[in-house]
């Protein structure tokens, strides 16, 4: 079964980078024939369009022929600079020259290279599984250490460089490094320390954190944010569940994660963690989800929930972000559907529900078109009547 499936999984990586390599040739290709390309359309020709035979014309709009001759043509730019800029995007997508010279790392090549290491991972993975119950203690805490350090000194080699293709392979290997990290904190807790599950679940929590803050305050990336956010989140729920004599309500979760998100959003919104985008991003999402992890038991989380949805909409259309937008009508589409749903599903039954959903959202639409309208013409320079 394993053997029959590694060769697919080969194959379909093979494949999708080959797609992604040609994805990102398509618009360079052609760029030499520049000169060639025909110039822009002028305004009457526009309003009537001619007859094109099928399929896309070389040169057309959207491709860097298309573009150099449109600039050519407006005289924004030389026929030089536009022979420069041809050569230097073919140059540089076909992965041999960068910006300083450099040799660039295809993005096939990058691809094949995370399939090997994740092929020989779990070739490892699949070993030290077999003999795991044969191995002392030590060994079991050894290992993950061992690969841990591995990892980070890994990463470390990787620091200094520019290449993009290897920050983010330096990035991969440090988010690695904090999981193995918790692999060796879950078994000096359970075998060495002899820990109950809630006390081990803390220590996890805050060594991974701590790995995982001191990877991120080295080089703040992507990949370190997510490990430092996840770290953070096991860290707040095991401690939750520790400090707490009994069970502790679900609402607690739900009100933990959703701060844990307010505080992430707001440190992104204020360029205090990098990459702030991703970090405004993982808030936001954290604040919309949060409350959906206990509203089947405690109905009062809708009103938060909502609350979040429609502040998330409303905060969007000034500051013209649309992923807020996106995420706060998803959550907002999600939470009334299951209000309405749960509270009028006997009365008025679920198409109507649907309906009533629906009608509701059409009105969202409208408004948030109004206020985006509205926003536009104020940020909107006041431009002399010509003449």
């Amino acid at each position: 079964m394993i053997q029959g499936i590694i060769p697919v999984l080969v194959i379909v990586a093979i494949v999708g980078g080959i797609s992604v390599w040609l994805r990102r040739r398509g618009r360079v290709a052609g760029a030499e024939g520049w000169r060639d390309a025909p110039p822009a359309a002028s305004a009457d020709s526009q309003r009537i369009p001619a007859r094109r035979p099928a399929g896309p014309a070389p040169g057309g709009p959207g491709s860097l022929a298309g573009d150099l001759a449109r600039w050519v043509g407006a005289g924004l730019i030389g026929p030089e600079d536009a022979d420069a800029i041809a050569t230097f995007e073919q140059a540089r997508v076909a992965g041999a020259v960068g910006a300083g010279g450099e040799r660039r790392v295809s993005l096939l090549a990058e691809a094949l290279g995370y399939v090997g290491v994740v092929l020989a991972l779990a070739g490892a993975g699949v070993g030290v599984g077999h003999a795991w119950d044969d191995l002392p203690t030590w060994a079991h805490l050894g290992i993950p250490l061992a690969a841990t350090v591995l990892l980070v000194a890994g990463g470390l080699l990787l620091r200094k460089q520019e290449e993009p293709a290897f920050e983010r392979l330096m990035g991969v290997l440090w988010m690695l490094a904090v999981g193995t990290t918790a692999w060796a904190l879950v078994v000096f807790g359970v075998e060495v320390a002899d820990l109950d599950a809630e006390p081990s679940a803390v220590l996890v929590g805050a060594g991974c954190t701590a790995v995982a803050l001191s990877l991120w305050s080295a080089r703040p990336s992507g990949f370190q944010q997510t490990a430092l956010l996840g770290s953070i989140h096991v860290l707040v729920i095991a401690g939750i569940l520790w400090a707490s004599a009994d069970e502790p309500p679900v609402w607690w979760m739900a009100v933990a994660v959703w701060a844990i998100g307010a505080i992430w959003a707001t440190l992104g919104w204020r360029n205090l963690m990098e990459p702030s985008w991703l970090a405004v991003g993982f808030g936001c999402l954290g604040m919309v989800i949060g409350p959906a992890t206990g509203l089947g038991e405690y109905e009062w989380l809708l009103a938060p929930a909502l609350l979040t949805a429609a502040g998330l909409m409303a905060v969007s259309i000034p500051t013209r972000q649309t992923p807020l937008l996106a995420l706060g009508t998803v959550g907002a589409f999600g939470y009334i559907t299951w209000a309405v749903v749960h509270y009028f599903q006997d009365s008025l039954g679920v198409p109507l529900a649907l309906v009533i959903v629906g009608a509701v959202f059409l009105g969202l639409a409208v408004l948030a078109g109004r206020l985006g309208t509205r926003e536009a013409r104020r940020g909107a320079p006041h431009l002399p009547a010509p003449g």
